[in-house]
């Protein structure tokens, strides 16, 4: 190690010594290669002299120049291969179609407003509502371009944006949201992972546990989506600010900011409350699905922790994890099967009860409120009764 004047530094000179500002800030971190704009950067900022490594004669600096240069070449190529690719998946006419399709399917379905909790009456005025908002989006042929894209990226990511929309929507309407901020919501909930299709597609598809490079790397489809949604006329810039801040936590431990609390919107909590649940109830390219019971304690873990405590109450009195004639089996080890989810949290619906935990039917089977009985919790699905 050597430590040699500002004046005396040569692009292509490693730093050996961590440089900190007079406050203690990072300004540039043991290993760095400098180059002309950091000598630069440190002369401004009043350093005088830096610790650099030993590079033994200027072909080993220029060596390390030449592999820097070579990194952002790749980087470069890669980014203009992506954006190759972006505009034929727009171009793509019958994957456009498709995306029409699935959304018009998912939209008229009696299955998918299965998940929800509301009197029968509102089920009705939100299935209508919901489906002209999903398709007024459709409608929007940028829009539609880029849901196209997250389809023909990855289905997984597409269906997933889907049921984001779904129960997002769920909430906002019963949080009381006009159409204006409806809409702002439909946008952000469908397209708030658009930045993920920016990403390398072995990265969003990896099978595998990430580095911490590679995660860094995906963080940043936060700030990728943003772009994408900001640069579209018309987009709402609620609905974008959404999509750059649905992985900011309520106690300040998210990302890319690290807002806490109120600073976070309420459309962004909400989006990414309904992207962790929907996450944790799906299968991913790296892990099967989580049990419902599973999910449930994290967002009772989550209270107040990563989302707001009214968010969650919200969510667990209007999201049904097990619907009505649905067969689940209790921590003592019955049986029974659904018979009332509305107007009580998701995770504790009213069971008629008819098998005990041997295996023997239940001769005059009767009703279990989970509501009373707080000793009693949901385990798991039954498949095959």
């Amino acid at each position: 190690m050597r430590e040699i004047h500002i004046d005396d530094l040569r692009p292509g000179d490693v730093v050996n010594k961590t440089l900190l500002s007079k406050t203690g800030m990072v300004m540039l971190e043991e290993g760095t290669v400098l180059t002309d704009y950091y000598i630069h950067r440190l002369r401004t900022l009043g350093f005088k002299r830096v610790a650099v490594r030993d590079a033994g004669d200027r072909l080993a600096r220029e060596n390390l120049l030449a592999a820097g240069r070579s990194r952002k070449e790749t980087e470069d190529s890669s980014s203009e291969t992506l954006a190759q690719a972006i505009a034929e998946m727009k171009s793509n006419e019958e994957a456009l179609r498709k995306t029409g399709e699935n959304i018009r399917r998912f939209v008229e379905s009696d299955l998918t407003f299965s998940r929800m909790s509301l009197p029968f009456l509102e089920t009705a005025r939100f299935r209508r509502d919901f489906r002209e908002r999903v398709l007024s989006v459709l409608s929007e042929k940028a829009l539609a371009d880029e849901l196209s894209v997250i389809l023909q990226s990855d289905p997984q990511l597409f269906q997933h944006s889907l049921q984001v929309s779904l129960l997002s929507n769920v909430l906002g309407d019963v949080n009381g949201y006009d159409k204006s901020k409806l809409d702002e919501l439909t946008i952000g909930s469908l397209l708030f992972d658009v930045g993920m299709t920016r990403l390398p597609a072995e990265l969003i598809k990896a099978n595998r546990k990430l580095t911490e490079a590679e995660l860094e790397k995906v963080r940043e489809h936060t700030r990728l989506g943003y772009k994408v949604l900001s640069e579209i006329k018309g987009v709402p810039q609620q609905a974008a600010r959404a999509a750059l801040l649905h992985h900011e936590k309520f106690g300040g431990h998210g990302y890319p900011l690290s807002f806490k609390g109120k600073d976070i919107p309420e459309l962004a909590q909400l989006i990414g409350l309904a992207d962790i649940y929907d996450a944790l109830l799906s299968k991913r390219h790296y892990r099967d699905p989580y049990p419902s019971n599973e999910a449930m304690e994290y967002l009772f873990a989550a209270s107040n922790h990563d989302f707001g405590a009214n968010i969650v109450q919200m969510f667990l009195k209007h999201i049904v994890i097990f619907p009505v004639s649905s067969v689940v089996e209790l921590n003592n080890g019955q049986i029974g099967i659904v018979e009332q989810t509305g107007n009580r949290l998701a995770h504790r619906p009213v069971l008629r009860m008819i098998r005990e935990a041997n295996g023997d039917p239940i001769a005059q089977p009767y009703t279990v409120d989970l509501n009373q009985n707080h000793q009693l919790a949901i385990l798991r699905l039954v498949q095959g009764i």
